[in-house]
């Protein structure tokens, strides 16, 4: 119970008792009431106003409960992620990737897209841009399948995603976003995060493809430091190196960045974009940002502001 609820059962208490006794002086005064009986409705009343107080901490605890068990029953309720129509594994990826006729609304709102097309080729870098709502990072969810599309296809290398097994998809992408999750605990336990058979090695050779390890090695255990609840022990740069070393970990043939340099300032997003330069070889990139330098190192800049794509070259 809150020290606000405290604070006002206990005035109402006190006023409830206040009443009581006027009422009682007053039957006291007209000789209805004698003083012995007023000292024991007085006693009674100190009897009965911690058990009321109970009461209502009860009352609060049966509220707190209840939504919990709602904010449960809501989660319980929600549907598992669609496993696709068929089971077949997608290994071998080159990073083909294509967008036909792809059409998507988010539930009570008009489509996001609408009869979209885009083809990827393996090995090219491609960014994203256009206003908030343009869909974006629509495309990237579709890509991974946390949604599915009302109408059309997605493809990489001519398989469509929604035939194949949905864990072998996503190990073929590697998402760096904005907005970090990362766990409170060890730099190892965070790269490692759903690599669980990384070695070592492995940890510290991607946190040095991603440029990481220099800071990694001025903290106070090294790769042992805990970095506290979403690394609140590290700057948003750092964050994102982190972000960025837990998913080469895995060897992505297709890397995504969403507003991946968002949290840097100039200097560390020049570093972030040489980091890029070498880790784009052999991988298809797709950049999401609206950044010149960040946009300068895509082969072609994809206008979402419209719903059939406009391509041009960068100045890269």
């Amino acid at each position: 119970m809150s020290a606000p609820t405290k604070f006002l059962i206990g005035l109402l208490a006190g006023a409830g008792a206040l009443l009581l006794l006027w009422i009682g002086i007053r039957h006291l005064q007209v000789g209805q009431l004698q003083p012995s009986e007023l000292v024991i409705v007085l006693f009674y009343v100190m009897l009965l106003t911690g058990p009321l107080s109970a009461l209502a901490g009860v009352y609060g605890q049966v509220m707190y409960a209840r939504g919990a068990a709602e904010r449960l029953l809501e989660f319980f309720g929600e549907r598992s992620e669609p496993v696709g129509r068929g089971d077949q594994p997608l290994t071998g990826v080159r990073g083909d990737i294509e967008f036909r006729d792809v059409t998507f609304a988010y539930p009570g709102r008009p489509p996001v897209l609408t009869g979209f097309n885009l083809k990827i080729a393996a090995g090219e870098t491609v960014a994203l841009t256009g206003p908030n709502g343009s869909g974006k990072s629509t495309l990237v969810h579709l890509l991974m399948r946390f949604m599915e599309p009302a109408g059309g296809r997605i493809l990489i290398d001519d398989a469509d995603i929604a035939e194949v097994e949905l864990g072998s998809l996503r190990r073929q992408i590697g998402l760096v976003a904005q907005n970090t999750l990362l766990l409170n605990g060890t730099v190892i336990e965070n790269i490692g995060y759903g690599q669980p058979d990384a070695s070592m090695a492995d940890i510290k050779k991607a946190a040095h493809a991603a440029r990481a390890d220099e800071f990694i090695a001025a903290l106070p255990n090294g790769y042992d430091t805990v970095i506290g609840d979403q690394g609140v022990k590290l700057s948003g740069g750092q964050r994102q190196r982190l972000s960025l070393a837990r998913t080469l970990l895995k060897n992505p043939p297709i890397l995504v960045l969403d507003e991946a340099t968002a949290m840097f300032d100039p200097d560390g997003e020049a570093e972030f974009i040489r980091v890029l330069q070498d880790l784009r070889q052999a991988r298809t990139v797709i950049l999401i940002t609206h950044r010149p330098a960040s946009l300068a190192l895509a082969a072609r800049v994809i206008d979402m502001s419209n719903q059939s794509p406009a391509s041009r070259p960068s100045a890269a």
